[in-house]
């Protein structure tokens, strides 16, 4: 067996208990898998490729630092949770924009633009109503991360139908899957915990950082980034 195929596979044990020990609520599972999950992934990533792609692991390290400071409490670090996801995002931002390539549509795929467009732009307009409601002193900056997440996955949705790049598509799972935890990480800290959320968010969570690195393998070479 391959040293990746190891690695891997350590990834989707650590992966397997970080979802089990927070459906379960277990600490004794989440607090070790969460210091655990990303470091794997990036020594996965490393042993895959010869050469890393240097912004994909900073993305991954932001990604990492605010779920250790979510372990430390959501409310105490709230600031530098924001700035920490916040960055990560323009990161993938920069991905997705500098990976267009325009090519011709058809009909049927720029209808399922258009229904991709109204669908998200009416679970923002409806997860935007409930806010005054549940985070009253934190109304903007909820309304802004949330229009964050939603235009990356348009931009990201956008950039798959043309036919970019076969890496857009796993840059589409990573912003439909953040889009997926994300929510079902504020439904469940600030509206209602039920079943459905408390196994979206860590199960989505382990799936987009796992399609970032596949991305990140898959990306064009010659992709020219600002800053990197």
């Amino acid at each position: 067996m391959k040293t990746s195929q190891k690695v891997f596979f350590l990834f989707l044990l650590v992966g397997v208990l970080f979802v089990v020990g927070s459906i379960l609520r277990l600490e004794i599972l989440t607090v070790p898998t969460t210091f655990l999950l990303i470091p794997v992934l990036i020594l996965f990533y490393r042993v895959k490729v010869k050469k890393w792609f240097l912004p994909m692991v900073i993305a991954l390290l932001l990604f990492y630092a605010r779920d250790l400071l979510m372990l430390d409490g959501l409310s105490e670090n709230l600031i530098p949770i924001l700035w920490c996801f916040g960055t990560a995002l323009v990161i993938l931002y920069v991905f997705a924009l500098t990976g267009f390539r325009w090519g011709r549509i058809h009909v049927v795929e720029f209808i399922s633009l258009l229904i991709m467009f109204v669908f998200l732009g009416f679970l923002y307009y409806t997860i935007n109503q409930l806010l005054p409601q549940v985070l009253p002193s934190h109304r903007v900056e909820a309304s802004l991360f949330i229009l964050l997440l939603i235009t990356l996955l348009a931009i990201s949705f956008t950039q798959y139908i043309l036919k970019s790049h076969y890496a857009s598509l796993w840059l589409m799972l990573a912003s439909a899957c953040l889009v997926l935890s994300e929510l079902s990480l504020f439904f469940k800290l600030f509206i209602i915990s039920d079943i459905s959320v408390t196994i979206f968010y860590p199960l989505f969570h382990v799936i987009a950082f796992y399609a970032m690195v596949q991305h990140a393998v898959h990306r064009r070479k010659s992709t020219f980034l600002p800053g990197f």
